[in-house]
């Protein structure tokens, strides 16, 4: 680690980065930070985004791909905007479908529980049963990685007994919109010689007995048009062919009913009473929300998985309404991250965007580390040669844990910041202490997060300094404000005045550093949510707002997702490895491994503090007594949890609640605890507990390059 990091002086000549930068591009250096959701990243993320924009890297490594994607940029294609947080506060149902919140959300958690007191009901949707599960009125043991097909499910009772909100679908959903049944696209008015712009959209006016075209912009060419949503209308096509089209809803009832209930029992494991009676309790039992989060991330089929989540949800006709899922009113703020100081010619050279285009490359900018290491390693598209990772973990976050090793050790020049020196910073050049957030300021101006209360939505809080850093460490927001001004981007920096810097974020609210300062707790603005905003009308058209989408309407058919080759209607598909249909594995693995958070950690920190360890010592897997005992394994013996790609050593933990083909493990394991006595786990070797080594980045999702960390098959053997 004896290379020089900052050089001396201002010559910066002597920097290595922008030795690269000049020799090779800027595309050539990887910026890295861990997730914002339990750690430091939360306070500096937009400002590293910022400093790779300015420096001219289009690669920021993290996990987005595994942890929100879908939920967040994936809803786009859906809803136009990332999935809203639930209003806890008023709702009567909730929906947790993949999410603990106990275990990863703790304001969120305190909101269900009021809700609770006050006799909202709470379905589950999960392979495990936490906590939440147990208290829930229905929980619903679904098989990891067939949640489409139970939402599909879930859709055919909704139509079967009529519990969807037609008024919602016909007025503010395309489920309207005609779709050829030659080419599966929607038909459009240049379709059937009618004049109007190419992205006009047609439906069957019931009321004419005839189409009739509907513009995002100026809305149906006739007034009084009553669409239908069933049938199958014959349309004339310019030059006097006739074509067969059907509503989008049409199609959609029709896919929902391949999963009725017997079929969607046998993919999903779900009885079927039980998803019968979780559809009635969250259609009737309104207002309902929903919240989802990494349960459904984790999957080779994980985009198409939300997209049925999402429809679903867009049946019930509660899209930002007082108690479903709203968009909360935030504070103003500047944002930081400059996205236009990247050059678009360097945007186009961002790893992954050419076989994700749809994907984290492209929205919001994000790779992976499956393309990182392949460019170190094989130089494609181009040869990466140096990564600068704030707080980041790859080795213990994700998949293909060798080959990562392998990548770190090829790399010209890389530099790690962080308060613990973890495995993947033992390769690095440079190792930087930092300190933690209680050593540190911090401005946060957005806490609507995953559904707390509503008024902290209009809070902005300067978190100030607790105590000062040790003199050998320093905030991660100082180096990279530090690094920006040596690298010549001190004019993007405010000349490295982190002060200013925070003032020009707070500038559109009103509130000034000195005012927070004053007020340790925050200061509320007085923001105000107003519900269903796409029904608003706007000034200059006088047509409402819709949607952010191509239709402007709530998008059960994805004319995105179409154009890009992608199935555009929500649809099931198995993991790339499963227990049932073509993606059958092999009968060595038959078992499927999927992952969860334990309550005292988060991701993989924390299991030095002796507090904490004390209720989860040693590393372990869930897995039902029967099929432990089946190959002889006792509770609390030691075993191996093998994949094709790769095994971890872990304690087996009975868990006679979960499905007897499904084995749950804690991802996370490395630290020691010399308080009491335990070592720590060596996250490259099969004889320690790194469950990333049996996941591999080989099948990914299509569109959003999700990793099955979730859904694997796998088999378990008694340590010998």
């Amino acid at each position: 680690m004896g290379r020089d990091f900052l050089g001396g002086g201002t010559d910066h000549r002597r920097i290595p980065l922008s030795e690269i930068r000049k020799n090779h591009g800027a595309e050539a250096i990887v910026f890295g930070r861990s997730t914002p959701a339990g750690s430091a990243a939360a306070d500096f993320a937009p400002w590293l985004q910022r400093l790779a924009n300015a420096f001219g890297s289009p690669n920021l490594l993290t996990t987005t791909h595994i942890c929100t994607w879908t939920k967040i940029f994936g809803a786009k294609y859906t809803f136009g905007t990332p999935t809203p947080p639930p209003d806890y506060e008023n709702t009567g149902c909730i929906l947790l479908w993949g999410a603990n919140p106990r275990a990863t959300a703790p304001t969120a958690a305190q909101g269900i529980g009021r809700a609770r007191r006050r006799g909202a009901k709470l379905i589950v949707i999960d392979p495990r049963q936490h906590a939440l599960a147990r208290d829930a009125d229905c929980w619903l043991r679904v098989r990891p990685g067939s949640d489409s097909a139970l939402a599909l499910g879930m859709m055919h009772v909704l139509f079967d007994e009529n519990l969807y909100d037609e008024d919602f679908v016909r007025d503010w959903t395309d489920g309207p919109h005609l779709i050829r049944d030659d080419t599966h696209q929607p038909l459009t008015a240049r379709d059937i010689s009618l004049a109007d712009t190419p992205d006009s959209f047609v439906v069957w006016d019931s009321g004419r007995d005839e189409p009739v075209t509907y513009h995002s912009d100026t809305g149906y060419a006739k007034p009084g048009v009553i669409p239908a949503l069933t049938g199958t209308f014959l349309c004339r096509l310019h030059g006097g062919t006739m074509v067969s089209c059907r509503p989008v809803l049409a199609l959609l009832r029709s896919r929902a009913a391949r999963y009725a209930l017997g079929r969607s029992e046998d993919i999903t494991w779900v009885p079927a009473d039980m998803v019968r009676r979780a559809t009635r309790l969250f259609a009737t039992e309104r207002p309902s929300c929903y919240f989802s989060w990494a349960g459904l991330e984790m999957h080779t089929n994980a985009m198409q998985i939300n997209r049925a989540v999402s429809c679903f949800y867009a049946l019930t006709g509660q899209f930002d309404a007082p108690g479903g899922n709203v968009l909360p009113a935030v504070t103003p703020a500047r944002p930081v991250d400059a996205s236009h100081l990247l050059p678009k010619e360097k945007a186009a050279l961002r790893l992954g965007l050419a076989s994700h285009s749809l994907g984290p490359p492209a929205d919001p900018g994000r790779v992976q580390a499956a393309n990182v290491y392949e460019a170190i390693l094989t130089e494609q598209p181009y040869k990466v040669r140096a990564m600068l990772l704030f707080g980041s973990d790859p080795l213990m976050s994700h998949g293909d844990v060798l080959v990562g090793q392998r990548a770190l050790m090829a790399l010209d020049y890389y530099v790690h910041m962080d308060v613990f020196a973890n495995r993947t910073a033992s390769f690095a050049d440079l190792l930087l202490p930092a300190a933690t957030s209680w050593e540190s300021e911090a401005v946060k101006m957005d806490f609507s997060g995953r559904g707390g209360k509503p008024d902290a939505n209009g809070w902005t809080q300067l978190r100030q300094m607790v105590v000062p850093p040790p003199a050998s460490t320093r905030p991660d927001m100082a180096v990279i404000f530090d690094l920006a001004c040596r690298l010549g981007m001190a004019d993007h920096f405010f000349g490295g005045d982190m002060e200013a810097a925070m003032r020009y974020q707070l500038e559109p609210s009103g509130i000034t550093l000195d005012r927070l300062r004053a007020n340790p707790v925050g200061i509320k603005t007085e923001v105000v949510t107003r519900y269903r905003k796409y029904a608003e009308l706007d000034a200059k058209s006088g047509h409402p707002s819709g949607f952010a989408t191509p239709s402007r309407k709530l998008e059960l058919y994805s004319p995105r997702l179409a154009a890009a080759g992608y199935d555009p209607l929500p649809k099931h598909e198995e993991p790339a490895e499963s227990p049932i249909g073509a993606g059958q594995s092999s009968g060595d693995y038959p078992l499927v491994l999927t992952s969860f958070r334990l309550l005292q950690f988060v991701n993989q920190q924390h299991r030095h503090i002796p507090r904490l360890r004390d209720r989860a010592r040693e590393p372990l897997v869930e897995v039902h007594p029967e099929t432990a005992s089946a190959i002889g394994v006792p509770d609390g013996g030691w075993v191996h949890v093998e994949t094709i790609s790769g095994k971890a050593r872990l304690k087996a933990k009975y868990n006679d609640s979960l499905h007897h083909r499904v084995v749950c493990v804690p991802y996370g394991w490395w630290q020691g605890c010399e308080e009491l006595g335990l070592p720590g786990h060596d996250p490259l070797s099969s004889e320690g507990a790194n469950i990333n080594l049996a996941i591999s980045n080989t099948y990914i999702d299509p569109i959003g390059a999700s990793v099955p960390h979730r859904s694997r098959m796998c088999r378990i053997s008694k340590d010998t």
